[in-house]
């Protein structure tokens, strides 16, 4: 028999292991979605519940983190060299991760001899870009640019806020008797980050439904129909995950050190398959691993809005698995033409909630003369969600580590 103090201990101990629970729920629910698929596609709206929870405090998150970030350096100059810094490294690592992909769907050819007459008649157009909607990179620049103050709050487009939270920002500064407005700030944001650890509480359930639902939808066979193109695709992460700790390394920290601070965060992303269900908690864990304030509450939403290195990586080996199982030529003229395409339609819906699939089918619908056709999206439908796990768990790997890095090299860095 196990003693009452016992059983405490071990209750206590559950209870402040987040992280396992999450383990647990993940397990749970790939049993429940195998034994009980239809009860399990029911527990979809847990989820979905939950994620929605987590966006409500988003918006206002980002905008109050990078107003006091901002308004912690009197001199709002550095902030445009804090930018700089963070676009060009963000967007080398972007081209790094499409890089990679192109090199290893060249070497493995997982789309070659895929039958893609097995997958006719399949609904894809939810997925084909809104009328109106071109991407590119005009459309991208006036994405980011906010319509109305309280619009953009509202909204759920993060280029906007950013921009709108360092023009707010700024003002403030300017401001001759600003100490009472950065203290609403202060205590706004520590309202937010308590409705945040209201509302993960219950994260382990949301992670045990959206996994149940998928199992019980799809089934686990969806994991083996394409797993060549799944095995490929996760070695284009892994090679990146191991590209993130070499630089990591140069700049003199341990990314796997910085995955151990943050998995708790990793496990419920993951059981979520959405990054924005950690984004706030990222910001805090980033701040107690030892960077500053100022370079945290403005480079991690802005690698959030610009830099997704695991759906780079995803829409990269999709884009190629449909022309190498449609069986379209290719030159080297029209890989360009794609390499390009990709890095500059994917910024341009960067916004877009669920991007892999919708950003993939934005490259599809801009490549000129549409040479890869749209309805190869079907060949990927079956396996997405199971590959939405991975892309989530790439894109905080690339971003929390990219915050890193920014923050040492800008002298930002503590470690605790």
């Amino acid at each position: 028999m196990v003693s009452a103090a016992t059983s405490s201990r071990l209750s206590h101990f559950f209870k402040n292991q987040l992280f396992l629970q999450v383990v647990i729920a993940v397990i749970l629910g790939i049993i429940v979605g195998v034994l009980l698929p239809t009860f399990a596609i029911d527990l979809k709206i847990i989820a979905v519940i939950f994620i929605r929870f987590i966006k409500m405090v988003i918006t206002p998150v980002v905008f109050v983190s990078i107003v006091l970030g901002v308004c912690a350096n009197k001199e709002h100059r550095s902030i445009g060299k804090l930018a700089f810094k963070t676009l060009v490294y963000f967007e080398i690592m972007s081209v790094i991760a499409v890089v990679i992909t192109f090199a290893y769907m060249f070497l493995f050819h997982p789309g070659s001899g895929f039958n893609v007459g097995s997958f006719s008649g399949i609904d894809v157009s939810k997925f084909q870009p809104k009328s109106g909607t071109t991407g590119g990179f005009m459309e991208f620049i006036t994405h980011m640019v906010p319509e109305s103050v309280f619009g953009t709050l509202a909204g759920d487009n993060l280029l906007a806020v950013i921009v709108l939270a360092v023009i707010f920002s700024v003002a403030i500064l300017q401001v001759e008797d600003n100490v009472k407005v950065v203290t609403f700030f202060k205590q706004a944001n520590e309202v937010f980050f308590k409705m945040i650890a209201i509302i993960s509480r219950v994260s382990p359930i949301a992670a045990f439904a959206a996994i149940s639902a998928t199992v019980g939808a799809q089934g686990v066979k969806a994991l083996t129909m394409l797993a060549y193109f799944i095995l490929v695709m996760g070695i284009s992460m892994v090679t990146f995950w191991i590209l993130v700790y070499i630089v990591g390394k140069l700049y003199g920290f341990s990314a796997i050190k910085l995955m151990k601070h943050i998995k708790e965060e990793m496990s419920i992303a993951f059981g979520t398959s959405s990054s924005e269900s950690v984004f706030p908690q990222l910001m805090e864990k980033l701040e107690t691993f030892g960077c500053s304030k100022k370079v945290v509450s403005f480079v991690l939403p802005t690698g959030y809005a610009f830099n997704l290195d695991g759906t780079a990586i995803y829409v990269t080996a999709g884009a190629i698995f449909i022309q190498q199982a449609y069986n379209i030529p290719f030159g080297l003229s029209e890989y360009f033409t794609l390499l390009v395409t990709i890095l500059i339609v994917s910024k341009g819906a960067a916004g877009i909630t669920g991007a892999g699939f919708v950003t993939l089918s934005a490259i599809l619908a801009a490549m000129p003369g549409h040479v890869i056709p749209i309805e190869g999206l079907a060949l990927l439908l079956g396996i997405d969600r199971f590959m939405s796990d991975a892309r989530v768990v790439t894109n905080i790997v690339g971003n929390t580590v990219g915050t890193v890095i920014i923050a040492k090299s800008e002298d930002e860095f503590t470690p605790t």
